[in-house]
């Protein structure tokens, strides 16, 4: 059961990173690609112009220049009731995952507005990031009085099939006012499932080759698949297999993990919502799901931007095969505990990409892995494996 008091853990990588100039449009990445996501797509969305995407991380670095000034005053959640004002992402996956929603380099949506909640904070003690699920609970109805479109979480429950508690109420009241509400499926062994009252899109990640990320959490409970990288080589984070976006400080970094996913489908969330504001959040969600391109284990399939907006036409789905009468149905997902989950690994050196790629920096020494975690009594958030 969901207990109060339950923690939710951060456990970020090192970071590439480097100062840099932004950039004034959408930068080629290998994960923009796979989307079906380019200029067009995001002019035919008006670039997410006037949607409102909450983002319930770490904070995120409003400071940033790739943001063009468009995040919001945000709201502290951490500890008790919301204070709106200044924070700090001291844990530096909130400032990536809003960088993938609205950045001008490496955004989905970059003419929408992004809105820092903060509901983890730092612990010096372990260098984590922990918090609660009440205080995620009060981030999504503070974010709602703030008029949110879109509820970006990185984040998710452990417990399978818990469907009371206080987030699962706050899910319920966002998507009676109408929120898309996006969550993370998770990283490791522990199944997803419904948490969330079949209400919020539960987002799986995939890798560059397109089949679903080798940490992901796959199958039952799953709504779509989207990029989110996947280390060729453990715990070696490159441009080529991760997810370019910002880091704190005006800088830049690459990571992997269904943390990396769910916004982009946040992101085209709200591009839907900017191209037709009469949409309702029922029909941005079946356009999300009607038109992803299948995947198997991955629920409706990976997120396709283009057809979502109308640009092209969706891949024809085949139809489903009835199965033969003597089958007999499949047995239940086992419940993996979550201390049988494979270790997590330690960081690992990346070498400098060429100059001549296009990308506003040099993304340094260091990769990321930043994750999320999955699925109710315990959240929590923990990097992926870094490799497959």
């Amino acid at each position: 059961m969901l207990l109060a008091g339950a923690l939710l853990a951060v456990a970020p990588l090192g970071a590439a990173t480097a100062q840099a100039p932004p950039a004034v449009e959408l930068q080629e990445t290998w994960h923009a690609a796979q989307a079906h996501l380019d200029a067009d797509g995001q002019a035919a969305g008006r670039g997410g112009q006037g949607v409102l995407v909450a983002v319930l991380d770490t904070w995120v670095d409003r400071e940033h220049p790739d943001f063009g000034g468009r995040v919001a005053e945000g709201a502290d959640c951490v500890g008790g009731p919301c204070r709106p004002g200044q924070a700090t992402d001291e844990c530096d996956h909130g400032t990536h995952v809003a960088g993938t929603v609205a950045s001008s380099s490496f955004g989905v949506a970059p003419d929408a507005q992004v809105l820092p909640v903060r509901v983890l904070q730092h612990d010096p003690a372990t260098g984590d990031c922990t918090g609660r699920p009440e205080d995620v609970a009060s981030g999504i109805r503070w974010a709602l009085e703030q008029g949110a479109d879109v509820l970006n979480l990185s984040l998710g429950a452990d417990v399978p099939g818990l469907t009371s508690g206080p987030l699962p109420a706050a899910v319920a009241e966002a998507v009676a006012q109408g929120a898309v509400v996006v969550f993370s499926a998770g990283n490791g062994d522990v199944p997803v499932a419904d948490a969330y009252g079949g209400q919020a899109l539960v987002v799986a990640a995939t890798g560059p080759d397109g089949a679903l990320a080798s940490y992901s959490q796959r199958g039952r409970g799953v709504d779509l698949a989207a990029p989110g990288g996947d280390a060729a080589v453990a715990d070696q984070c490159t441009r080529e297999d991760c997810i370019t976006s910002l880091f704190p400080g005006g800088r830049y970094a690459v990571a992997a993990g269904t943390s990396m996913a769910a916004p982009a489908v946040s992101g085209v969330a709200a591009l839907l919502l900017a191209q037709d504001p009469s949409r309702t959040r029922e029909q941005v969600a079946a356009l999300l799901q009607s038109t992803a391109r299948p995947l198997a284990d991955a629920g409706a399939g990976t997120l396709d931007a283009a057809a979502a907006l109308g640009l092209v036409p969706p891949v024809e789905r085949p139809a489903p095969t009835p199965p033969p009468a003597t089958t007999p149905p499949a047995p239940p997902p086992a419940t993996v505990p979550l201390a049988q989950a494979p270790p997590l690994p330690e960081p690992a050196p990346v070498a400098l990409p060429a100059a001549e790629e296009r990308v506003p920096v040099a993304l340094g020494a260091l990769a990321a892995a930043l994750a999320a975690g999955a699925g109710g009594g315990v959240l929590r958030l923990s990097r992926s494996s870094g490799g497959r």
